[in-house]
């Protein structure tokens, strides 16, 4: 059914879940999993100045999303899963949908923080965007404490 699953990694607790089950389904289904980390650079989105303009601070944002992917390309090799792992600058939404279409993958695996009522309206943008667009399935995990 899958032969290439993609999962949006991050620093942050719900993305390390989402890690963790879609290491789980590719170990299970033999597959190759593509672990994508994306450093937001859409203005819409950032702290007060340009991210561009600031080298150290853009140097810091890279240096801690190689460290994510290292992490969960650490854990897919303990898992025995076959992986490759991409990072880059972009509009998150937009930048996992591109990868899971050029990638050829059947699935993107994408957490959540599991919020509910007016907190889920507000801060679910990123997939919500990429369920709208994806060219496949999306399997959003939520964190459940």
């Amino acid at each position: 059914m899958f032969r290439n699953i993609l999962v949006a990694t991050g620093p942050s607790p719900w993305s390390s879940n989402a890690v963790d089950t879609a290491i789980r389904l590719a170990a299970h289904l033999r597959v190759e999993l593509v672990i994508v980390h994306i450093l937001e650079d859409d203005p819409q989105f950032q702290l007060q100045g340009s991210v561009a303009s600031d080298p150290q601070l853009r140097a810091e944002m890279e240096a801690t999303g190689q460290h994510v992917v290292t992490q969960a390309a650490e854990r897919a090799t303990q898992a025995q899963v076959n992986h490759r792992s991409v990072s880059r600058w972009g509009g998150i939404p937009e930048q996992i949908v591109e990868l899971a279409a050029t990638n050829h993958c059947d699935l993107i695996v994408m957490g959540t923080r599991h919020l509910t009522g007016d907190k889920r309206l507000m801060t679910g943008r990123i997939c919500n965007a990429v369920i709208a667009t994806a060219p496949c399935p999306v399997l959003v995990v939520p964190l459940v404490q």
